[in-house]
């Protein structure tokens, strides 16, 4: 199938917002919304203690067994069902609406999609495990916040969204974005293989937290120069880092094994060429975008880098910053804004091999 076809096709996922569902722009105004100020104990605990019990909502399973013959009635009632994802509540008396919504869950391509979600993931047992092991110990570090409540949806590999985003104190996860790094459709959409392989379902719950559940602490200052923007994204690995202790690196960052020993092994010759080109204070946006943004690899350097260097040297800045400031509680940690005092105080000087 051609990439356009399936383009036009998937663009009947914006059914979602005729439905009601929340999209991406509501996610751009997420760190504003989400912020928490909660006061939190500067002796954290890194020991499970409190138990949880996350469920996620299966909308897709709903939405997708909506009776066609009775869709107004049917639609109706998912809106008694999921009053938290729909905008319109009388959206079931829109005939254009229910014209498209129709359109859309008998469409034989997206129909393909959601049955294969439905054969990867029958139910989400598992990724509700790692998700209250991961809660627990955020509710160690944040014990007075809420629990969020998690919806899974298929929008029909919808690309321009995020795989997960929260909004307010919800969290939406696309299944469709999960399937394996070799799903069939992935390549014919065009993603870039650095990109696929990170669509596997043990970083399904990673993503919760990396992508949603860090924007309820950060604080609403944007980065503005390559250095506030390395340390806000590694205080969001770091953060990542502390709900989930057992897993190893490079499923945190989400690096395939040869790029993260690149990382860990030159990490210290990309922080010397930002300091040799005078770049840690630029703001110019293509320098930033250059070390944060999501890229096969980090120029000027050899294809056998990663993307994200400079999130990656944030991150080992945050270990070092907490590592030598153990009186520094998480939610501090989260709301200093000072970049370069972090910098100062975290001693972090890698060796140029």
């Amino acid at each position: 199938m051609k990439k356009k076809t399936i383009f036009t096709i998937v663009s009947a996922a914006l059914l979602l917002t005729a439905v009601g569902i929340l999209l991406w722009h509501f996610h751009n105004s997420s760190a504003t919304d989400n912020t928490r100020k909660h006061d939190v104990s500067t002796s954290e605990v890194r020991k499970v203690e409190r138990q949880v019990d996350i469920h996620i909502n299966r909308y897709e399973k709903d939405l997708f067994s909506l009776d066609t013959a009775r869709l107004s009635e049917e639609l109706q009632r998912l809106s008694s069902v999921y009053p938290e994802l729909l905008i319109d509540k009388n959206s079931w008396k829109d005939p254009q609406m229910l014209f498209q919504l129709k359109a859309y869950i008998t469409d034989p391509v997206i129909l393909e999609i959601y049955h294969d979600v439905m054969k990867v993931y029958p139910d989400l047992k598992d990724v509700e495990t790692e998700l209250n092991t991961a809660m627990s110990y955020y509710l160690n570090y944040f014990p007075n916040d809420s629990l969020p409540s998690f919806y899974s949806l298929v929008p029909g590999l919808n690309t321009d969204m995020p795989t997960v985003y929260g909004y307010g104190n919800d969290i939406f996860i696309h299944l469709d974005m999960y399937l394996g790094k070799n799903y069939k459709y992935y390549s014919q959409i065009g993603m870039p293989n650095f990109v696929s392989q990170r669509c596997e379902k043990k970083y399904l719950a990673v993503d919760c937290f990396s992508k949603a559940m860090v924007y309820r602490y950060l604080p609403e200052k944007s980065p503005v120069s390559l250095l506030d923007n390395i340390i806000y994204e590694g205080k969001k690995m770091y953060f990542t880092e502390m709900m989930f202790p057992d897993r190893e690196e490079m499923d945190v960052i989400e690096y395939m094994p040869e790029k993260y020993a690149w990382a860990v092994e030159n990490q210290g010759k990309v922080w010397s060429y930002i300091i040799e080109k005078d770049l840690l204070f630029s703001k110019q946006n293509d320098v930033i975008r250059q070390f944060v943004d999501d890229t096969p690899f980090t120029k000027p350097f050899t294809n056998n880098s990663p993307g994200r260097m400079g999130v990656f040297i944030g991150w080992k800045i945050i270990q070092n910053f907490m590592e030598n400031n153990p009186e520094v509680s998480l939610l501090e940690l989260m709301q200093n804004t000072d970049s370069q005092a972090i910098l100062n105080k975290s001693g972090y000087k890698p060796r140029n091999r």
